[in-house]
């Protein structure tokens, strides 16, 4: 399996583990997928998993628990933060309203599959560049079909 499969499958089973279980910290998440899935992941980059998949602590009967944002929402915040997306001849800028370009930025990181070499976020912009071999054109078109931004015309 190559590195952004296993990657894949580590955040696939995070987000399942905290779908179904009543999970309250990294060491038990730790635990369940080494357990579960027979993972083995060291906190940093359980940390990183977390904040890329948007999981965030919540208060359920005095617990503070893990709880993974449901797609809708993620397409929500998306829908509201993007204001344009452009490119050039070799990276895709896309602006945001103020404090949210990190928030996009976090969501494309979570999408590597998409041909994404990576991300630079700032206040209310986000310069995407791709893997060499992609038509800018073909890029901008997948960046914005993934972030359901609609071009104008």
């Amino acid at each position: 399996m190559d590195q952004l499969s296993s990657i894949q499958v580590r955040r696939a089973a995070i987000k399942a583990l905290v779908e179904q279980n009543v999970i309250e910290d990294q060491q038990t998440l730790t635990l369940f997928l080494h357990q579960r899935y027979g993972i083995k992941a060291n906190q940093a980059i359980i940390s990183r998993d977390l904040r890329i998949l948007g999981i965030t602590k919540t208060l359920v009967q005095g617990k503070s628990i893990y709880h993974a944002p449901s797609e809708d929402s993620q397409r929500e915040i998306l829908n509201l933060s993007i204001l344009d997306i452009q490119h050039n001849d070799h990276m895709v800028v896309i602006k945001t309203l103020p404090a949210l370009a990190d928030f996009v930025g976090d969501y494309l990181d979570a999408h590597e599959e998409k041909g994404i070499l990576g991300t630079l976020s700032g206040e209310n912009t986000v310069f995407v560049t791709p893997i060499k071999g992609i038509s800018i054109k073909d890029f901008h078109r997948t960046i914005c079909l993934l972030t359901h931004f609609k071009v104008k015309n």
